[in-house]
């Protein structure tokens, strides 16, 4: 049996050549493939920070320590891998205990404050690299906070070939 040495020095394989800083992928799909792991990670940097101190002190209720809910945080924020982990801190669940639900409800909460109004220096202080992708989908990650029972894509599949294709033209 030949291997793969042999064969690619008869020429029957033959290894594509690539080209430095190309990518067949186009770079709309490439702008936005992690736009809401980007948006979940920095939006648990934020609930962790001493900048959403004021916020968390006048959102919390009840009794809830705000030492418990940094921990809490800090601990989901490792479990964002994309949009069905980000969905699933925010989606209060009939097995949740009533502390988890009453931090998701604290986090959905402190996660609206962060898009609002920290969001776009986050954006552009950071090392975002597609900054105008995540600036447009800024009020969508907004939306789909809000409602996280819709939330089960970011992009509409449909309209953005369209718009891919209208490109091209």
């Amino acid at each position: 049996m030949p291997t793969i040495l042999s064969l690619e020095k008869k020429g029957s394989l033959k290894r594509r050549k690539r080209i430095p800083g190309y990518s067949t992928i186009p770079e709309t799909s490439r702008a936005t493939k992690n736009i809401v792991k980007n948006y979940g990670k920095a939006i648990c940097n934020f609930a962790t920070s001493q900048i959403a101190i004021p916020y968390l002190t006048q959102l919390i209720k009840d009794d809830i320590q705000l030492t418990d809910f940094v921990a809490y945080v800090s601990q989901i924020k490792e479990s964002i891998r994309g949009l069905h982990h980000f969905r699933s801190i925010l989606i209060e669940n009939n097995d949740d205990s009533p502390l988890i639900i009453k931090y998701k409800k604290l986090f959905k909460e402190i996660s609206e404050v962060f898009i609002k109004y920290f969001s776009v220096n986050w954006i552009f202080s950071g090392k975002v690299l597609h900054k105008q992708a995540h600036l447009k989908f800024r009020f969508k990650m907004l939306r789909r906070i809000r409602c996280p029972e819709l939330f089960t894509y970011l992009k509409n599949p449909i309209k953005d070939k369209d718009d891919a294709n209208k490109n091209q033209i």
